[in-house]
């Protein structure tokens, strides 16, 4: 009678570090798929960001030309990030994956400041709806 216990327990035992096992092995089947994924994300933002940056010098000029003076009214950080965007964008070195990241960064910083202003303008009830400036 012992020996049919012993071998219940050592079976279950068994049972048991094969499931915590398998699931291990889920684990790191999951873990690579994330890393492999992330990887792909990588190079469509590494593309996105130097297709951004090619187009930079002329959506500069449309922002500056269409602003003019009224450029100052903006928030110190939307004028900090165009300059910043300016002098990546003409940077002949190519640019490491960090200056691509903050440019992509920079950008969405002179969005938000042109959106809540272009809100401002023309749907300023809307702003009522949407919390400016943004926190992430």
């Amino acid at each position: 009678m012992r020996t049919k216990i012993s071998i219940f327990v050592l079976g279950v035992i068994f049972l048991s570090g094969c499931v915590v096992l398998s699931g291990c092995s889920l684990y790191r089947e999951s873990l690579l798929e994330m890393s492999r994924e992330d990887v792909k994300n990588a190079v469509a933002v590494r593309e996105a960001a130097t297709n951004f940056l090619s187009t930079w010098n002329i959506n500069s000029g449309f922002i500056k030309g269409s602003l003019g003076p009224r450029i100052e009214q903006f928030p110190a950080q939307f004028i900090v990030a165009v300059d910043e965007l300016d002098d990546l964008a003409t940077k002949e070195d190519p640019l490491s994956d960090q200056e691509l990241g903050y440019s992509l960064g920079l950008r969405v910083r002179t969005l938000e400041a042109l959106i809540q202003s272009t809100l401002e303008t023309y749907a300023a009830d809307v702003l009522d709806l949407i919390p400016f400036p943004l926190k992430f």
